[in-house]
């Protein structure tokens, strides 16, 4: 598989688990943001933290601008939280770990 097939596939997959999947956090992010950065730690403590609650799932926005296009990101990071496919919840820029927690339990009580 070349790695535009790859990226397409990874793509590919991503939508689908943003338009389907029970609870889903996407963060769109960039590798050349420093708030995204800063947020990573944040975001692998939230992984471990939701655990079997929703998937914490990464997209790159410039490896996957289509889906960045699609949910009209328009800065680094995004934060969206889904819900088969409906977005509940979205913040944009640095945010603590209680913050993301809050929005969970905000909708998923």
């Amino acid at each position: 598989m070349s790695m535009k097939e790859k990226k397409i596939a990874r793509e590919a997959r991503n939508k689908e688990k943003l338009a389907n999947d029970d609870w889903v956090m996407a963060e769109f992010y960039a590798t050349w943001c420093p708030h995204c950065r800063r947020m990573q730690p944040v975001v692998e403590e939230f992984k471990k933290l939701m655990e079997g609650t929703l998937e914490v799932v990464q997209i790159d926005v410039d490896q996957e601008d289509a889906l960045a296009d699609f949910y009209t990101i328009e800065g680094t990071p995004t934060f969206i939280l889904f819900r088969k496919g409906e977005q509940l919840w979205r913040q944009s820029g640095e945010l603590s770990l209680e913050r993301l927690e809050r929005a969970v339990k905000e909708f998923k009580s």
